[in-house]
């Protein structure tokens, strides 16, 4: 535990990876707040988490719920859109962009030790793999822009004034109570009831990070001084086919019909993502610890487990 009682806000802690992140900063004995679009109904919610509903891109409401000091705070908010629409785009860019711009503005400084940006590798567009910090932010989609913008945003303001911020730039994160209409989690359901589903070639790679391994990273990046400042891609760097995961998802479950080469890829989408990690080993000593396939294995049990 801590010497002191760390205070913490977690902006999007009823989410996927912020739950998780909720319950280990609970478990160092930090106050945390946690931020949503709605608020757990009572049965749901941890007596031990002081529970806010604000809308972030409304710099009224953020003033009104958020004008308190603070050690930490993790932005994990913004829905991953990858819309290209005119209609789509002001809301994304409130989204992820206003939100922080509101955020900085509001959350008094005198006792901030960081700010975590959760940004995205999505970030790096068409790039080339593998993708490191170094590598040109070239988004396409305006989830990506926004992410990007709210990065450079970020920066400026590190150089103009010293805003304690770092960037956890995560690749896929995947793990027990994932939304269900994430990648993993339709094939893994899909695969559960044994269904027929449709999927691309399967030969695009990507880079799967478990998310006890995502968790352990972004509280290190939170809790290190040399990550101020710094952007660190949060990632396995190893890269895997889809084609890969299917495979070994139907193989844990025992059952699933894949059947290849029915969806075309998304417009726009990067063939090959996969991240160098050599940054955050390098200065924050970081590496994941759980393979591909015991974070299956994990995954899966779990949502055998709820099915039953």
């Amino acid at each position: 535990m801590e010497k002191a009682i760390k205070k913490i806000l977690i902006i999007g802690g009823t989410g996927f990876i912020g739950s998780h992140l909720v319950n280990k900063c609970l478990n160092l004995g930090w106050k945390v707040t946690s931020v949503s679009l709605s608020i757990p109904p009572k049965k749901k919610r941890n007596k031990k988490v002081k529970d806010h509903k604000v809308d972030l891109t409304n710099f009224s409401s953020v003033k009104k719920k958020l004008n308190t000091p603070l050690n930490y705070i993790v932005n994990l908010a913004g829905y991953i859109n990858h819309s290209n629409s005119k209609k789509d785009y002001n809301k994304i860019m409130k989204e992820h962009f206003i939100s922080v711009k509101n955020i900085t503005k509001v959350i008094p400084r005198k006792n901030l030790i960081k700010f975590v940006q959760i940004g995205s590798s999505d970030e790096y567009g068409l790039e080339k793999a593998p993708q490191s910090e170094k590598t040109k932010l070239s988004p396409k989609s305006a989830y990506s822009k926004a992410k990007a913008k709210t990065t450079n945003f970020l920066k400026k303001m590190y150089l103009k004034e010293k805003y304690p911020y770092a960037i956890a730039r995560l690749f896929l994160t995947y793990g027990p109570g994932q939304n269900k209409d994430r990648f993993i989690t339709q094939i893994i359901n899909s695969s559960i009831k044994n269904k027929s589903f449709s999927t691309t070639s399967g030969e695009q790679i990507r880079d799967f990070c478990y998310i006890d391994d995502t968790v352990s990273a972004i509280l290190l990046i939170l809790r290190e001084k040399k990550a101020v400042g710094q952007v660190f891609n949060v990632a396995t760097g190893i890269p895997v086919k889809i084609k890969k995961v299917i495979n070994l998802i139907t193989k844990i479950v025992g059952k699933g019909k894949p059947e290849f080469n029915k969806r075309d890829l998304r417009e726009g989408e990067n063939e090959v993502l996969y991240a160098d990690i050599k940054k955050i080993k390098k200065i924050l000593n970081w590496k994941p610890k759980t393979s591909l396939l015991m974070g299956l294995r994990k995954t899966i049990k779990s949502f055998e487990k709820n099915d039953n």
